[in-house]
C-alpha cells in the first residue's frame, strides 16, 4: 500500500477493536488476518464496478478506518498507548455515571452499596518477549519456531520460613523460588517483516506475583540474505548484465528468497534500470532488480574490428555533447 494517508492517532474515540472486527485480547496474528479480510473487500484492488459515487466514498472512508485501525493495533506500543487512554475514558465515563446515580438516588435507601462496590482488578502478568531469527524464505513462507522458557516455581522448601532462614535454603538459595524450563513450539504465519511483533496470549512466562502467565511477544528479525536487501516490505538485488545481454535483451535467472526466478531483460536495457517483481518482497511487497552492466574486460582482433565498424555507422549524438543543454 503506498498511498499517502495522515499518520493515525491512539488519542480517538473510535473503538479500533470494532472497526476491525475482533476482540480486545486477540493476538496480533489474529488481528492482522482480521485486517486482510477486509482489505480484500474495502482495499485499493477492491472492485468497484456498478457502484455508486456515494458507495465508493463510503469504501474509501472505510478502507481508510481499518487502515488506522491496523497501524495502531499491530503495533505493541501504540496498541498498549491505545488501551490505556481507552481505559481512562471508561473510567471516566464509570465515574460519572456512578456521581449521576449518587444523584438521583439521593435520599432513597442504601441497602445495596454492597453490590456497587467495584472488584478487586486482576493484577497483570508481565509480558515475556523472545527474539525469532528467521531467513528471508521463512519470512515470507511461515516457519515452526522452538524455544525454551524458564518458569518460576516456588520451593516449598522454604515457604514460610524468614527471608534470614530463608537464605539458608539449599534449594533456591534464598529467592523463594527456583526456574523450570519449558520448551514451546510455535507457527510462525506467513508474509511476516522485519520488527513484526506477534503476541500470543498468556503463553509468554509464569508471574509468580500475578499468579497466570503472561503474554509472549514474538519479535522478528530476518537474517542477512547474501544476494537480497531488504528495504521496508521490498527487497532489493543487483543483477549483472553483459554488454551483450544489455543490447540484445536475454531471459536470465535471479535469486529471489524462496529460490530462483527468471526475469525477461528488454533489449536495450540501460545500467541501474530497475525492474519490479510483484509480490515477492515481504508482506506482500515487491522484488526490485537493478541492472548492472559490465563491460568486457579484453576483445579479440576480430571483435575490435567489429566495434569500429559499429562505431562508423552510430547514428545517435555523443551523449557529453547533450551536456549543459
Amino acid at each position: 500500500m503506498n498511498e499517502e494517508r495522515s499518520k493515525p492517532k491512539t488519542n480517538t474515540h473510535k473503538d479500533y477493536y470494532a472497526i476491525l472486527k475482533v476482540r480486545s485480547d486477540y493476538s496480533t496474528e489474529q488481528i492482522e488476518d482480521a485486517y486482510y479480510k477486509l482489505y480484500e473487500k474495502y482495499g485499493p484492488n477492491a472492485p468497484l464496478d456498478g457502484k455508486s459515487a456515494e458507495e465508493v466514498e463510503a469504501a474509501l472512508k472505510m478502507y481508510q478506518e481499518i487502515t488506522d485501525a491496523y497501524d495502531v493495533l499491530s503495533n505493541q506500543l501504540k496498541r498498549e498507548e491505545y488501551d490505556r487512554q481507552m481505559e481512562r475514558r471508561k473510567q471516566q465515563s464509570g465515574d460519572v455515571r456512578a456521581l449521576w446515580s449518587k444523584v438521583t438516588s439521593f435520599g432513597s435507601s442504601g441497602s445495596n452499596t454492597g453490590e456497587t462496590e467495584s472488584k478487586q482488578p486482576k493484577i497483570q502478568a508481565l509480558a515475556y518477549e523472545v527474539q525469532a531469527e528467521i531467513t528471508l524464505k521463512e519470512a515470507i513462507k511461515g516457519t515452526k519456531f522452538s524455544f525454551t522458557i524458564a518458569d518460576p516455581t516456588p520451593c516449598e522448601d522454604c515457604a514460610g520460613l524468614k527471608p534470614v532462614n530463608r537464605m539458608q535454603c539449599p534449594t533456591c538459595r534464598g529467592l523463594g523460588y527456583f526456574n523450570v524450563d519449558r520448551e514451546e513450539e510455535l507457527t510462525l504465519p506467513p508474509n511476516m517483516f522485519e520488527g513484526m511483533e506477534i503476541r500470543k496470549p498468556e503463553l509468554g512466562r509464569y508471574d509468580l506475583r500475578a499468579q497466570h502467565n503472561g503474554d509472549l511477544i514474538i519479535k522478528i528479525r530476518i537474517k542477512p540474505h547474501p544476494s537480497l536487501t531488504i528495504l521496508g516490505n521490498d527487497l532489493l538485488c543487483n543483477v549483472p548484465l553483459s554488454l551483450y545481454e544489455a543490447i540484445l535483451g536475454a531471459e536470465i535467472q535471479i535469486p529471489t528468497a524462496t529460490g530462483k526466478g527468471f526475469l525477461k531483460v528488454q533489449p536495450l536495457t540501460q545500467p541501474g534500470r530497475i525492474y519490479r517483481l510483484k509480490g515477492l518482497g515481504l508482506g506482500g511487497g515487491d522484488q526490485l532488480v537493478k541492472i548492472e552492466v559490465v563491460l568486457p574486460q579484453r576483445l579479440s582482433g576480430e571483435e575490435v574490428a567489429l566495434f569500429k565498424k559499429l562505431r562508423e555507422s552510430y547514428k545517435e549524438p555523443n551523449p557529453r555533447e547533450l551536456m549543459g543543454k
